[in-house]
């Protein structure tokens, strides 16, 4: 069994649109991105990334364009051996956990909707989203396919389930409906809201009754007069 690098580089990924691909990326022992328009990364750079993503030579591309091909590169050249995957699986309410085992590869037998480029993967665990640290509640919510989360604590969860000292069987999941993730005050997921103590009520206030002086015109309490004018005036 291979073991993840201790300072291996955290990579959370997505399974595709509404991440659909989870049950075939955790069977194939794989994770993937879907780039159709791209053939074998093998001989894919920058500059043919940007090419194939429609940059002419004398353009500048937009910042979409930029994000895509920097995803693609990287998930093709800075991915490593003994690197940790987390596989968002949003209906298990986890991270399918696994250690990256070989080299990219260009699965041409597969459809272009379901991720062609590949890394094959084994999966230990599952890391709950309630395990995350409240700084990383933002990353169940991710929407990006890939991206290298440098965070020591979340490494060091992924390495426990590396080592089955974490966590559930990934392959051990509902078929279909999420549980509903709890939500904090703060509108985060993965820990629940903490509890208000409701205000205590004040307490109602009692009206005095009052009148208007005719002669000093100031406004006082009815048991200040006797008649029309105040006591002050009388």
């Amino acid at each position: 069994m291979m073991h993840a690098d201790e300072m291996a580089t955290v990579w959370v990924v997505r399974a595709g649109p509404k991440d659909r691909l989870v049950r075939s990326f955790l069977d194939d022992g794989e994770i993937g991105v879907a780039f159709p328009q791209f053939p074998d990364g093998h001989d894919v750079d920058r500059a043919k990334a940007l090419k194939i993503l429609g940059v002419g030579l004398d353009d500048e591309p937009s910042k979409h364009q930029e994000a895509d091909a920097a995803l693609f590169l990287s998930f093709v050249r800075r991915i490593r051996v003994a690197d940790v995957a987390l596989l968002l699986d949003p209906v298990a309410g986890g991270f399918a956990c696994g250690v990256v085992t070989g080299d990219y590869l260009y699965r041409g037998d597969l459809d272009g909707d379901r991720a062609q480029h590949r890394r094959p993967v084994d999966w230990r665990r599952r890391l709950p989203f309630t395990a995350l640290p409240a700084r990383l509640d933002h990353l169940p919510d991710q929407r990006t396919m890939l991206e290298d989360v440098p965070d020591g604590r979340l490494r060091d969860l992924a390495l426990q389930c590396c080592r089955g000292e974490l966590g559930e069987d990934p392959f051990d999941r509902p078929a279909a409906t999420p549980p509903r993730r709890r939500t904090t005050s703060s509108g985060g997921s993965g820990r629940p809201r903490a509890s208000r103590t409701p205000a205590p009520k004040r307490p109602s206030q009692v009206t005095r009754a009052e009148r208007r002086c005719t002669v000093c015109l100031v406004t006082k309490s009815e048991d200040l007069f006797d008649g029309d004018v105040c006591r002050d005036c009388a």
